[in-house]
């Protein structure tokens, strides 16, 4: 194929996507709805798609969705190996150009293909390697990615937060980094709705350490000290262990009638008790950009954060909500301050939405990928 494709066809050419993770995996997460939102838009504009992940229970190993095919091979162990395998030599092929999402794990594809490839990264590990591994598996994974990521040294990258950049620039990559941000599925509303209760807070996130949704729940426990009436929702999963802990916490700080934990919900479920609360909390220790954020200013709904990489970009502090230390005390005082003076950081989450929309984001991606496509 020509740099435009095939005239013939009417394709502008073909693109494999490498993640581990495919849209309907039990554990795909927001980077997952990003690609798919995107590569939805491309395959709609004439570009041929094909996704390899790793396969799971009741999914087949081939299927084609809204014109994209998913091919699924191999565990979250032997996934990269897997696609090693199949692409290696160029077989399986031909495709025009390869974008390696980097999920912890790369598929280190500029090793083995010789076509152009571009890297799509929401965020780093860093930190998260000490929450979420013991050790010394974590410092093991801490030191090395800075290492097994020297492969894509010189390779070209799209991420989503100028405080991605950041870091991926710290590690040492020096190619052209383009930051392309994050939209929404969910549509602006036209103004602030009225609230089922004027006091609630929501926590939407995987119930996993690095979320420290503890922080959260500790600061609840402080506003309740200090008279807040409303409750806490938690939506979200995560082990069974970790879960019971967050409901012991929640019990020890006092809020036993004032928290729900709603698990796992669907999505018009979660954008409805997004739109029913005040205050959205986001403790994690670090994101690509926190995509819940935006997805609650949609329905006027501000938030408190933590002051770090990805969360500090999705909200302007003192403007959509508070960006805070990352301590039950902040927490607690940011929510204050934003209930306070809630009219005006609801109605500023609102208007800031609205800048996020998926075609200019794929248009954006589109234009980045274009320039490497052969």
């Amino acid at each position: 194929m020509t740099k435009n494709g095939d005239p013939k066809s009417g394709q502008k050419g073909r693109i494999l996507l490498l993640n581990w993770r495919d849209p309907w995996h039990p554990r795909a997460g927001g980077a997952e709805v990003v690609t798919l939102r995107v590569l939805e838009r491309l395959h709609a504009s004439g570009w041929e798609i094909e996704w390899f992940s790793g396969e799971y229970d009741g999914a087949p190993g081939t299927e084609v969705r809204d014109g994209i095919i998913y091919v699924r091979a191999g565990s979250a162990a032997t996934v990269h190996a897997k696609a090693w395998w199949r692409y290696r030599g160029g077989r399986n092929g031909p495709f025009n150009l390869v974008i390696d999402q980097i999920n912890t794990i790369p598929f280190f594809a500029p090793l083995y293909f010789k076509i152009p490839v571009v890297t799509f990264i929401h965020q780093l590990a860093r930190e998260v390697w000490f929450y979420e591994s013991p050790m010394p598996v974590s410092l093991i994974g801490y030191l090395a990615e800075p290492l097994y990521l020297k492969v894509y040294r010189n390779i070209p990258i799209i991420t989503v937060s100028e405080s991605s950049l950041t870091s991926l620039r710290q590690i040492g990559l020096k190619g052209k980094i383009y930051v392309i941000p994050e939209a929404v599925d969910d549509v602006s509303e036209a103004f602030v709705p009225t609230k089922k209760s004027w006091n609630d807070i929501i926590v939407v996130c995987r119930l996993n350490p690095s979320k420290r949704v503890d922080v959260c729940i500790r600061a609840a426990g402080i506003l309740k000290t200090n008279g807040w009436m409303g409750t806490l929702h938690i939506v979200g999963t995560g082990s069974d262990a970790y879960v019971k802990s967050l409901k012991t916490l929640a019990r020890k700080v006092g809020l036993d009638e004032q928290v729900c934990f709603h698990g796992r919900v669907s999505h018009q479920t979660r954008s409805e008790l997004m739109s029913q609360s005040s205050l959205i909390l986001l403790g994690s220790i670090r994101e690509g950009w926190g995509l819940v954020v935006t997805e609650s200013a949609c329905h006027g709904t501000p938030a408190v954060v933590a002051d770090v990489p990805g969360l500090r970009d999705s909200v302007k502090d003192g403007v959509t909500g508070r960006v805070v230390p990352a301590t039950p005390a902040s927490f607690a005082s940011g929510a204050m301050e934003v209930f306070a003076n809630l009219q005006r950081y609801s109605l500023n989450a609102l208007n800031d939405s609205r800048q996020y929309n998926w075609d200019r984001t794929a248009c954006d991606f589109e234009k980045v990928i274009s320039k490497y496509v052969e």
